[in-house]
């Protein structure tokens, strides 16, 4: 499983995020109350991530995924915002906006390779 890391100075609000996806996207929450993206043999699992002190990093958000199709569609829907600072886990890190512009540029963009 790899993860694509959103960070934020403010909250990030699960209940914004599933708004977002609803409607386009098959989502419910988890266990936790992660929301949970599925499709046929897939699914993406979004939730904040514990800090040092065991609290939740409200400003922080991880997707964790295996097909990166999935969670290209995920970040998309939620993540265009350049106040946000999306990092693919594979050396790619820009602000939100700049990301999602990246994935409607290049549709087949492989960032694994």
């Amino acid at each position: 499983m790899n993860t694509v890391t959103i960070v934020s100075e403010a909250d990030i609000d699960l209940s914004g995020i599933e708004r977002a996806l609803a409607g386009h996207l098959n989502c419910h929450r988890g266990a936790g109350g992660q929301l949970v993206v599925e499709e046929s043999n897939s699914r993406v699992y979004i939730y904040h991530p514990p800090g040092g002190s065991g609290e939740l990093t409200m400003n922080e958000l991880y997707l964790d995924y295996s097909w990166v199709d999935l969670v290209k569609n995920v970040v998309e829907r939620i993540a265009d915002n350049p106040l946000w600072t999306v990092e693919n886990d594979f050396g790619t890190t820009l602000p939100g906006d700049k990301f999602v512009a990246r994935l409607k540029d290049d549709p087949n963009w492989d960032w694994r390779v």
